[in-house]
């Protein structure tokens, strides 16, 4: 009687983690389309690549938008928060781009890595 529950268990815990892994995997075949942040002025407007992060970089979409600091999965919600200053204090975009994770927005010469010119 235990040998069965304990299989039974074992092949729910078994699927669980199938179900999970296989989840994970859908994620990143579903990449969102990029978004263009215009107010930026007086810097040209920033395209933010959900491809380069969550493809190339292999950053998961719980790693900004479960965590209530960074970006709320709403269209639009970033809206108005996206400024410099925020980002120079580690907020958004700049709790990882800190020089430390990822290049610093501090830097005028990293400006154009996100700032592109059309």
């Amino acid at each position: 009687m235990k040998s069965k529950l304990f299989i039974t268990l074992a092949g729910l815990i078994m699927f669980s983690l199938l179900s999970l892994w296989a989840g994970k995997q859908q994620a990143f075949a579903q990449v969102p389309p990029d978004i263009l942040l215009e107010d930026t002025k007086p810097q040209p407007p920033v395209t933010f690549s959900h491809k380069s992060h969550a493809t190339e970089k292999k950053i998961q979409c719980p790693d900004c938008h479960m965590n209530p600091k960074l970006f709320e999965m709403k269209k639009g919600a970033a809206k108005g928060k996206m400024k410099m200053a925020a980002l120079n204090k580690g907020e958004s975009c700049g709790s990882c781009h800190n020089g430390t994770k990822a290049f610093a927005t501090k830097e005028a010469k990293d400006c154009a890595k996100c700032h592109v010119k059309k």
